[in-house]
């Protein structure tokens, strides 16, 4: 079989061949929501029965957000498809190919420190994420609360998700939104910069709305407004830095609000700065590694969840849900 990584020419945030989905915006907004405010989702963790108090001190000091990859959102895309069609559950494909050299065959800065939690029997990225990873003893949240990784994709087949995790060069830009995503009649999109955004706001077919701070603090946090659209209106943030940097997310075109059988279009217009100014919306605030795991099973209301990470010095693979524990020395070990 040969694999063929995605064109990297599109701007920051626009999808490329449907790379990354709606459902995978959401499931690294989620996964950034974690990372900036970890210690702000005690009911999600509640729900996963865990608490702050499991969590480690690293795991409970925020992290800046990261940059979506789109050779990783490939990587992380074909492995949960080839879970879901090929009825396997575990980091190395279904094959038998290696969880990195799968990862490989995509993501081209593989020296540095990588890892890849997997997941499946929901749809919702926020359960996935605050209640089942977070709330796992054996890496995920290790790997979602990571500061070695400054990027990661999100690979959605229905219910199977895998998030892979890497550092890398940020080769499709570094912008301080890494990602917006509608969710439950919001949109929200993050935030990771020196300071609190001059401006933030979500533009829908031609009008504006402030985003407010939902979670985090200022310069690092989490901000939403309300979308009240019909299906397939355009919708996209815009922000401006307090040095006067600008941009938007997508960089070019406009995501198609929910109902719509698109979820983006190139040649659509959300009509940024084509009208007034921005209406207050709704209020806001103001404002490692892994030990060896013994072999077993663990059920969690019915879900099942799998970690992994490498890093330069070391290679491991955890699963918990279906547990076991696999371990190489340095990469190219057995």
């Amino acid at each position: 079989m040969i694999l063929v990584s995605l064109a990297m020419s599109a701007g920051y945030g626009d999808p490329v061949d449907g790379f990354p989905s709606d459902a995978e915006r959401a499931l690294v907004l989620w996964t950034n929501a974690a990372r900036v405010a970890p210690l702000d989702f005690t009911a999600d963790y509640k729900a996963g029965r865990c608490s702050t108090s499991d969590f480690s001190s690293s795991e409970k000091t925020a992290k800046d957000p990261l940059y979506i990859d789109l050779a990783l959102t490939e990587a992380a895309r074909y492995h949960s498809d080839d879970m879901r069609k090929n009825g396997c559950f575990q980091h190395d494909s279904c094959d038998g190919t290696d969880t990195w050299a799968r990862i490989g065959r995509f993501y081209k800065d593989s020296a540095g420190a990588m890892g890849e939690n997997i997941a499946y029997g929901s749809t919702d990225a926020r359960y996935m994420v605050m209640s089942l990873w977070m709330c796992s003893e054996s890496g995920h949240r290790g790997n979602i609360m990571s500061g070695d990784f400054n990027e990661m994709g999100g690979g959605v087949s229905r219910d199977y998700m895998t998030q892979d995790f890497a550092l890398g060069e940020l080769r499709e830009g570094s912008p301080p939104v890494r990602v917006a995503a509608e969710y439950e009649g919001d949109v929200l999109a993050d935030w990771g910069h020196s300071a609190a955004p001059a401006t933030l706001e979500l533009w829908v077919d031609g009008q504006s709305t402030r985003m407010q701070l939902e979670y985090g603090e200022a310069a690092r946090g989490i901000y939403a407004a309300p979308i009240d659209a019909e299906a397939c209106a355009p919708w996209s943030v815009t922000w401006t830095t307090r040095n006067g940097e600008s941009g938007a997310f997508p960089e070019n075109g406009a995501f198609l609000a929910d109902g719509c059988d698109e979820e983006y279009r190139a040649s659509a217009s959300s009509g940024a700065g084509e009208s007034g100014g921005a209406d207050d919306g709704r209020g806001g605030r103001d404002d490692g590694f892994i030990e060896d795991a013994g072999d077993g099973v663990v059920a969690v209301d019915e879900l099942n969840v799998v970690c992994g990470t490498v890093n330069v010095a070391s290679l491991a693979t955890v699963v918990a849900g279906l547990i076991a524990a696999r371990r190489r020395s340095r990469p190219g070990a057995a």
